[in-house]
């Protein structure tokens, strides 16, 4: 994750003023004053006199960045998208060009002082032309279609739309043998989300006010203090290439028989993508990858590495100025370079693949951003995406026939309200049926080292998966940089631990540039939470004694930010620790029967 969260701002924006004032200020003669500006604005194309002053005295800096959702938790924010979304609806029907409709994103983007003009000006120009084609293409289409996804986490209604299953093999997951103290392991790198910055200016200006920091087009740092360090900073800053090849030096003076990489290579300067761009800088860490690792390599897909970032359209979506085959095409032949074997097939398809490194052991790699909420097609058509999920369900039956053990990896995270909730819904029906055949989940996208536990659907407090999240190379934001190291069964492909291994980013950049960060264990979760394993069943013990030993949640909250000075600076109060103990205990959003259990104990102690 740790990215600047943004819808399509051609719709968004036509909605943010009466988000602002309805959740920020009770003066309701302000607030009919800007919902009677924009109303004659958007037809007329002619901002009101009253109408500037009214958006100044309500700005929105970077409403969209992580976090910023948690402040508008006004239930009638969703009565307000709708009539909003009506709107522009309704005056694209009747005309409204593409031109005019960029400029009045345009002009509400930079007046409410969303992101710098540049910001606003290219994400829009980027989005804009997807979002008309939606409008366009989608002659049923309804406020709460548009609402009900982008504004989940506020539970806006979805009315009859994003409702949909697959089929699942009846019977239940056979048993498969457990890992016992004499059977030899082996070991996987888990590397993610590396954001790569071809940009990155060390000693750049670190407090710019832009999505991403540290750029060589932002200027001097305005004091030593705000300067950007040399192997990346703390302050929404990427990583330069010089911390990639320094990454790839120290972890390969481990040992290890495979590489997870589990997605997002692009930068977060999002405002100015493009195919060519994101193809040279993917081809780049890739190629490095083949260079540098003499194991296979499994890679997928992060929400970044298309253009626009976000978007994944279906096949039903013809016009070849949205098409992302540029992207299958460039995966399909690195993938199968770096993996071994042929995966073109399904690469192609959706960006997804299966391989079988040894026998009795089966990867499934997915594309998971089909199902992030800011993926704008989901809003054309979301129903099974690519038929991924229809595919995941089958090939898992195969691995079942032929006893074999699954590790599936990741990206975007099932239970956050980035994940639109009926896939979520959909993928932990897969989990809970294929639950002894899959022994390892993996993930990535929050930047965070966090984990969560899938529960049986028909008895929720029998935990039956767990997937683990690989942190992040970025320390985007606040953040040491890291990797992961999992012991695994050789026999039954169970997991039994895993190491964090980091750096101390404010001591790294205190010292020469010539000398290398200073890596160190952080901890082992065996170790660190007192369990036999990565279990499933021991994980979801962790929790029952988080909830009853709070300072194991300060421990979980120290490994979560990798012990970066930074992110450990805030601290954890007790609302911080349900927060965290909440998002362990829940794979499906809007699903919280586990964590309302887990609140109970905590507030016990």
């Amino acid at each position: 994750m740790a990215r600047f969260r943004i819808l399509s701002v051609a719709i968004c924006v036509f909605l943010l003023p009466f988000v602002a004032i309805e959740a920020n200020n009770e003066d309701t003669s302000d607030f009919e004053l800007v919902v009677r500006g924009l109303k004659e604005y958007i037809p007329s194309q002619n901002p009101p006199d009253y109408f500037n002053t009214a958006m100044e005295n309500y700005q929105l800096t970077h409403l969209f960045r992580e976090g910023m959702e948690d402040i508008y938790d006004n239930p009638q924010i969703c009565y307000i998208c709708n009539l909003a979304v009506d709107l522009v609806i309704l005056e694209r029907r009747e005309g409204m060009t593409r031109d005019t409709l960029a400029e009045e994103a345009e002009y509400l983007c930079i007046h409410l002082g969303i992101e710098s003009r540049r910001v606003c000006l290219g994400v829009i120009e980027l989005n804009i032309d997807a979002f008309i084609y939606i409008l366009d293409n989608y002659p049923d289409l309804t406020s709460n279609r548009i609402c009900g996804s982008v504004l989940q986490t506020l539970g806006c209604p979805k009315g009859d739309a994003y409702e949909w299953s697959i089929n699942l093999p009846s019977g239940n997951s056979p048993d498969r043998p457990k890992p016992n103290d004499t059977t030899d392991s082996f070991k996987i790198l888990q590397l993610s989300d590396i954001h790569y910055d071809p940009n990155y200016t060390p000693n750049g200006n670190a407090e710019c006010g832009e999505p991403i920091c540290c750029q060589e087009d932002q200027g001097e740092a305005p004091s030593e203090e705000a300067a950007c360090g040399y192997w990346t900073d703390y302050r929404d800053a990427d990583v330069p290439w010089h911390l990639v090849e320094e990454t790839i030096r120290q972890v390969n003076t481990q040992e290890f028989d495979y590489v997870y990489y589990t997605g997002d290579i692009i930068n977060h300067r999002v405002w100015e993508t493009s195919v060519t761009n994101n193809t040279n800088t993917i081809s780049q860490l890739y190629s490095y990858f083949k260079d540098s690792f003499a194991v296979p390599v499994y890679p997928i897909f992060g929400n970044h590495e298309p253009h626009p970032l976000n978007t994944w359209p279906t096949e039903s979506v013809t016009d070849e100025q949205f098409s992302i085959q540029w992207l299958f095409e460039l995966a399909a032949d690195a993938w199968s370079d770096l993996v071994g074997e042929d995966i073109r097939e399904t690469v192609l398809k959706g960006g997804y693949y299966t391989v079988s490194p040894k026998p009795g052991f089966r990867i499934i790699a997915i594309n998971s951003n089909l199902c992030y909420s800011f993926n704008w097609w989901l809003i054309f058509e979301d129903k099974d995406p690519y038929g991924q999920l229809q595919w995941l369900a089958d090939t898992l039956k195969q691995a079942e026939d032929n006893n074999e053990s699954v590790h599936i990896l990741s990206h975007i995270p099932t239970g956050t309200s980035d994940s639109l909730s009926v896939w979520g819904r959909e993928y932990s029906r897969i989990i809970d049926r294929f639950a002894n055949t899959i022994t390892g989940q993996f993930n990535g996208h929050t930047h965070k080292d966090e984990f969560s536990v899938y529960y049986n659907r028909s008895e929720p407090s029998q935990a039956v998966g767990v997937v683990f999240n690989g942190a992040s190379l970025t320390p985007f934001s606040l953040s040491n940089p890291s990797y992961k190291l999992y012991d695994v069964d050789a026999t039954t492909f169970a997991l039994n631990d895993y190491e964090e291994w980091t750096f101390n980013l404010t001591l790294a950049n205190s010292q020469p540039s010539t000398q290398s960060p200073e890596w160190y264990k952080l901890y082992s979760f065996v170790e660190a939470y007192g369990v036999e394993s990565l279990d499933a069943v021991e994980v979801d013990k962790v929790l029952l004694k988080m909830a009853e030993d709070h300072s194991l949640l300060d421990d979980y909250f120290k490994f979560k930010f990798r012990n970066g000075d930074a992110g450990l600076a805030a601290g954890c109060d007790d609302d911080c620790q349900k927060a965290n103990l909440c998002q362990m205990a829940t794979t499906v959003f809007g699903e919280d029967a586990r964590c309302n259990l887990l609140l109970d104990l905590y507030d016990q102690k």
